[in-house]
């Protein structure tokens, strides 16, 4: 169960990736041999790919792979480099929390207006909340990093 949670969001993006496959492929299948696009197709490949996108820099977090500058921190000693861990933390709770607050009050107004989608005519909610479930990971995934570069007594961190 652990190592399910642990990499959650893995499988939504592999599940998500899929589906964009398959929409994409479909798509193209209607449109050469049938003549005609399927706009609403469209509508779900490109709200899936802004929550993959979201869940795959949540992934970086965890991995300590997001852009750094790594020339100057490898210069540290490594107990300074933990404080520069907590650094990125902040400036990366900073963004996230930012980013949950503004998807919060999109996700709120376009449910107050009843905004739906063009084609499919879903509640654009549902696909606004895909911000709000990215920047929630994306800061759990900076907070679980950050941990684990205090946790390294001696090694250095990523």
């Amino acid at each position: 169960m652990k190592k399910f949670f642990g990499n959650f969001e893995n499988f939504i993006m592999a599940f998500g990736l899929t589906v964009m496959t398959f929409i994409t492929v479909l798509n193209v299948i209607s449109r050469k041999f049938l003549g005609m696009s399927m706009s609403f197709l469209e509508e779900l490949t490109t709200s899936t790919f802004i929550l993959i996108t979201l869940l795959g820099a949540a992934t970086a977090a965890k991995l300590g792979g997001h852009l750094g500058l790594s020339v100057l921190t490898d210069l540290l000693p490594k107990k300074i480099q933990k404080y520069v861990a907590l650094i990125t933390w902040v400036a990366a709770a900073f963004f996230s929390l930012i980013l949950l607050k503004f998807g919060i009050d999109m996700v709120q107004s376009e449910i107050a207006m009843g905004i739906t989608t063009p084609s499919l005519g879903w509640p654009e909610a549902v696909f606004g909340s895909y911000i709000v479930i990215g920047a929630a990971f994306i800061f759990i995934r900076f907070t679980q990093w950050t941990i684990n570069a205090f946790k390294q007594p001696k090694k250095e961190v990523k």
